[in-house]
């Protein structure tokens, strides 16, 4: 069963599932004859044709390799087709569940916030509708609901977010434009559902979980005779500031450089974003990409403040841009893989910020602001959408208002003196879900993309 955007549930039909499950058995079937095949081959060349009797033998060897090449190809072929199907059904339901998808997660109360938890802040309903996707925030003892496509409970594990998460970042593979971004309050568990604990296997964030599928994926696809190329870039918005994480240069920005040009945003007419001048790194495995991730988190804006120990300054945006060629089949397609760590928003009453963080503050609000002016409008389908209010909407003009697949993680605390925010989160998380946007369109072609030009 799947579920849509307006929260009903389609179901998959018994033929698509044998589909799936007949795609996934001629992978089996492959290697079976290929191994009877090279069995065959080796007896072809020990047979002595010198007597008549072996000649026998010979010949009918030599038909029964001729049958086992006929039936390989056959199980190639299916093979092909198979894959086919995988990736039309797969996408097909993903689109069943809506464009914009909203999952919300609550985290486990902290050490410090022990002395709140006599009184529940958020409650979750046990009702079969409500199971698994309601959640209720407690407002002056008076229950007020939320429902979305999923609801995280503060026990649920890394493995189980990316689980639901995991099926969004195949499309990206299948030559779709796929956007996953956290947003909610400073301290609510943003960062750690994308990045996760440094170190730690169990722990490891959407980001990391993301590429490790991606890249065994790509190892498997290769079977299929499927070649994929990956880049890489990573930047952070900050004070409306455009920071170039993977730059040598560590004053790389648009304020630093007085160059207005650089790092300027720009939309091509299929609806791919560009940043100009942004570092742009090939890789080769998950490895090289941690390495890049961990050289980023060395660059990005953080701070401390009243509400967070260690505060997101700025709005991390991941990129995986991704090129991949199937000779056989003569198509080549192109995914695009946005994984972004959203600022968190801080009343000033509670930040405590003064001086710069004040202004950080500050900047961090009106960006998210606009984000919700943003969403609003697309909700009302208003005719103007100002996504050039702010750098991170028109960053995200692409994955809001274009083509792409797009996932909404709502972080929340659970702290009673969270309330406020909890309910603001959540109501914003709300309107975003309503949202409907264009059709995903997956961007295959039959010629091969011009070499990409990488930095760094």
């Amino acid at each position: 069963m799947v579920g849509t955007a307006n929260g009903s549930r389609t179901p998959v039909t018994p033929r698509q599932a044998f589909s799936i499950a007949t795609c996934a058995l001629q992978t089996d079937t492959i290697i079976r004859l290929q191994d009877q095949l090279a069995t065959a081959e080796k007896k072809l060349e020990i047979s002595d044709l010198s007597s008549v009797e072996t000649r026998t033998g010979y010949e009918e060897q030599k038909k029964l390799n001729a049958e086992l090449q006929i039936r390989l190809a056959e199980a190639e072929a299916k093979v092909i087709d198979g894959e086919v199907l995988r990736k039309k059904l797969h996408n097909t339901i993903q689109e069943l569940k809506g464009n914009i998808r909203v999952f919300c997660r609550v985290r486990p109360l902290l050490s410090d916030e022990g002395a709140e938890s006599e009184t529940k802040s958020i409650t979750f309903p046990t009702t079969t509708e409500a199971l698994g996707r309601g959640i209720e925030v407690v407002q002056h003892g008076q229950p007020i609901p939320f429902m979305f496509d999923k609801v995280f409970m503060p026990q649920s594990s890394q493995e189980e977010v990316f689980t639901e998460v995991s099926q969004l970042v195949q499309s990206a593979l299948d030559g779709y434009k796929v956007c996953i971004f956290a947003y909610g309050q400073t301290g609510s568990g943003k960062t750690h559902t994308m990045m996760g604990t440094p170190g730690s296997y169990d722990d490891k964030g959407l980001i990391p979980r993301s590429l490790e599928q991606i890249f065994e994926a790509r190892q498997k696809l290769k079977e299929q005779g499927w070649k994929y190329e990956m880049q890489v870039s990573m930047l952070e918005i900050y004070n409306e500031t455009i920071r170039d994480l993977l730059s040598s240069n560590k004053s790389s920005s648009t304020e630093s450089s007085g160059n207005k040009q650089q790092y300027a945003i720009k939309h091509d007419a299929n609806g791919n974003t560009h940043v100009s001048d942004l570092t742009i790194v090939d890789v080769r495995s998950s490895k090289e990409v941690s390495f890049l991730l961990n050289r980023a988190a060395q660059s990005r804006s953080v701070g401390r403040t009243q509400m967070n120990e260690q505060s997101s300054r700025s709005h991390f945006v991941f990129t995986l841009r991704i090129s991949g060629v199937n000779e056989t089949m003569e198509q080549q397609v192109q995914g695009i893989l946005n994984l972004i760590d959203l600022a968190g928003s801080e009343r000033l009453s509670k930040s405590g910020s003064t001086g710069d963080r004040l202004r950080e503050t500050q900047a961090i609000n009106k960006s998210l602001s606009s984000l919700s002016d943003v969403i609003f409008a697309l909700a009302k389908k208003e005719e103007h959408i100002p996504f050039r209010n702010s750098k991170l909407t028109y960053l995200l003009q692409p994955c809001l208002g274009g083509d792409s697949k797009t996932l909404m993680v709502v972080n929340v605390s659970p702290a009673p003196s969270s309330v406020n925010e909890s309910l603001c989160s959540l109501r914003f998380a709300a309107r975003v879900n309503a949202c409907e946007i264009s059709i995903p369109r997956r961007q295959t072609s039959m010629r091969y993309l011009e070499p990409r030009l990488s930095y760094g």
